[in-house]
């Protein structure tokens, strides 16, 4: 019996199924556009992977880890669980975390959102801690050009630049030197207890002040409070006004940055604007800032900050720079795909329905028509 193809199971069949998947394909699609900063965001990522990698080219040299790889991108910077210069505990995922070049692109989004640009100044305190983010707030630091006035602490927790080869000053001062970086610390404390290293025997406090002084940095050495903290208040308005500083950022514990392991963990990571922590006390360099009306940005507690910014925590060695939420946006819907769909599914039922056309018309003019009695 015949049968256009229109109306063989087979091709109804094929064709429900087709218009099924370009109706999915449609639902799904999307469009995507650059975020707001992209270039600048950009710009931070290839300074920090540049970074990384100039830095593995230094760890090689002096037979450091060999400087290889061995989970995630520029995992060789992490040292030891414990050295002479580790002071506290610390997890090693979040050390690797902060090593994803996309880091540096979160870091300059906070300051995008701040509407911090060339002219502002920033002040920064950092740690051995996590050597990633004190990579990443440079590399942001350098793709928006902006100067900043830093304090660096030697000693690090577990996973942190806790090699005493390679201390987390000799690698701000390696970057400097090779002119990947154009902001650089120059006053340092050991660091860890009472920001003197008491939990450190005499031989890690050694390795730090070594590592300060002959990186040329100036010495804090006060482990009274209030004495410390007006201390680095002054380091921060030798060159600029108060007035001048724009944000103060945090990366890790620093005692006197952020306060004990209690007050670590009750204070927000990302940005915290004036008002958002209510404090009297000014006992930290936090709450001396935000007394002061300006906003910081604190850099810890990164399984929020990750997932806040949708990063990968854990990282792995596969994963792809400058693709992610904070260099493109998605709107559900493109109507090119919808149309592209439409214009494929249209053609094929047209298609089909011109073919059993034809088939039809051929079979009309082959056959005989049937005599009428």
């Amino acid at each position: 019996m015949f049968r256009p193809q229109i109306q063989k199971t087979h091709v109804l069949a094929i064709l429900a199924l087709l218009n099924l998947l370009m109706v999915y394909w449609a639902l799904n699609s999307y469009e995507q556009h650059r975020t707001f900063g992209f270039e600048m965001k950009n710009h931070a990522v290839q300074i920090m992977e540049s970074s990384i990698n100039s830095l593995r080219t230094d760890f090689i040299q002096k037979e450091i880890n060999e400087g290889k790889d061995s989970e995630s991108f520029g995992d060789f910077l992490i040292g030891p669980q414990n050295s002479v210069i580790q002071t506290t505990i610390g997890s090693r995922i979040s050390k690797q975390s902060v090593l994803n070049p996309d880091i540096a692109a979160m870091v300059t989004e906070m300051l995008i959102e701040l509407e911090i640009n060339s002219s502002d100044k920033v002040a920064v305190s950092y740690t051995g801690s996590y050597p990633g983010a004190n990579i990443a707030i440079l590399s942001a630091l350098e793709a928006i050009h902006a100067e900043a006035v830093i304090i660096s602490s030697c000693g690090a927790s577990e996973f942190g630049a806790t090699n005493p080869q390679m201390t987390w000053i000799d690698m701000e001062n390696y970057l400097f030197e090779e002119k990947m970086i154009s902001n650089r610390s120059y006053f340092a404390s050991i660091g860890g207890g009472y920001d003197l290293g008491t939990q450190l025997g005499i031989e890690g406090r050694k390795t730090c002040e070594k590592s300060i002084y002959s990186n040329g940095l100036e010495l804090l050495n006060i482990g009274d409070l209030e004495k410390n903290i007006e201390s680095r208040m002054k380091y921060y308005n030798r060159d600029f006004i108060s007035n001048d500083i724009s944000v103060f950022i945090n990366v890790g514990g620093g005692i006197y940055s952020i306060g004990d392991s209690l007050k670590r963990l009750v204070t927000q990571p990302g940005i915290i604007y004036p008002g958002d922590i209510n404090s009297d006390n000014n006992q930290t360099m936090i709450e001396r800032f935000l007394n002061d009306n300006i906003p910081v940005i604190n850099i810890n507690q990164i399984h929020v900050l990750t997932a806040w910014y949708e990063l990968p925590y854990p990282p792995d060695i596969t994963n792809k720079y400058a693709t992610g939420s904070l260099f493109y946006s998605k709107k559900q819907y493109n109507p090119k795909v919808i149309l592209f769909a439409f214009i494929i599914s249209a053609g094929v039922v047209l298609a089909t329905g011109l073919i059993s056309h034809r088939e039809i018309k051929e079979r009309m003019y082959s056959s005989e028509p049937e005599s009428i009695i």
